[in-house]
């Protein structure tokens, strides 16, 4: 059976969206018989500790020479070095792109992309997705959304009126809106946790701040969502597939003035229980669309078609 070898930054400590991505895309492939792997040189991510999300996932140590079957397939991240050219203009019909953030090219200048743009791609929003064809020139781009594992990311017993943040997302900016809102409130960062704190402490907060930007996708405010907050926060980008003004308090990348708005208001809605339960219903319904059952469905599907 040809294999599907997803290859991996190497990272073990710090949370990375992308990371789980990948781990979840193989244990998906897994469990629906395709024989995938994280190749990886570092072993599994620490911060995935105690996920049940683990236990399907297989790895091929690369911190080894390993031979590829001629037809596996390999799943090259947005992070790779130009070593790694060769390898994939070698036999381009069995190598895919999994560009997680288009914003990743230009981050990654050490590539010549226009050199890959005849390579499979695979995108994690239709924002990515038409960047990568319209301005970077990438020729054959499908998208397929992640998923929210509602398992891990659900309501659970009493919730604390708070604001809970992921400061990587943008460092030193919270302290910033602190100031400026209205009301005074708890502010709880989330940082370095693993999945399973993380999932904890959303689902003990009210409010969600999301604070990323420059987002391929962005899964926590969606994750926020199953758990039962009220989200608030920075929309643009990839995260523009799922943001809507039903499901959330939403403002432009960079608009400071209306984050605070933004805060305020989700705030505010709590002085009226209807409008909190539509606001978490709206919210709950979008993570159902993009649970993660339904990712690892059309990422077996994508993958099955090249096999």
């Amino acid at each position: 059976m040809a294999r599907v070898l997803f290859g991996m930054i190497d990272n073990r400590s710090r949370p990375i969206g992308g990371v789980k991505v990948i781990y979840q895309a193989v244990a998906g492939l897994r469990r629906r018989g395709i024989d995938a792997y994280v190749a990886s040189a570092v072993g599994l991510a620490e911060w995935l500790q105690g996920s049940e999300l683990i236990k399907n996932v297989a790895l091929v140590d690369m911190s080894r020479p390993q031979a590829m079957g001629p037809r596996d397939l390999f799943v090259a991240t947005d992070s790779i070095g130009p070593h790694r050219l060769p390898f994939l203009l070698g036999k381009p019909d069995r190598r895919i792109l999994f560009i997680q953030n288009h914003n990743a090219l230009q981050g990654n200048p050490s590539i010549d992309w226009s050199l890959l743009t005849h390579i499979r791609c695979l995108t994690v929003s239709e924002f990515s997705r038409r960047f990568l064809i319209d301005r970077a020139g990438f020729r054959d781009v499908a998208v397929v959304h992640p998923g929210v594992d509602r398992t891990v990311f659900r309501p659970a017993g009493a919730r604390r009126h708070r604001i809970a943040y992921m400061p990587r997302k943008w460092p030193g900016l919270a302290e910033k809106l602190q100031e400026k809102v209205r009301q005074p409130i708890e502010w709880l960062p989330i940082d370095g946790r693993t999945e399973m704190e993380t999932a904890a402490l959303l689902a003990g907060s009210s409010i969600f701040l999301n604070l990323g930007r420059g987002e391929g996708f962005g899964l926590p405010p969606l994750e926020a969502m199953a758990a039962g907050c009220v989200v608030c926060g920075f929309a643009g980008q990839g995260t523009t597939d799922f943001a809507t003004p039903d499901n959330g308090f939403w403002v432009g990348e960079d608009d400071l003035g209306g984050c605070v708005q933004a805060i305020d208001e989700a705030m505010d809605v709590f002085r009226d229980p209807e409008r909190v339960n539509r606001y978490v219903t709206a919210g709950r319904l979008t993570a159902e669309r993009f649970a993660l059952p339904v990712f690892e469905d059309r990422m077996a599907d994508y993958f099955r078609a090249l096999l």
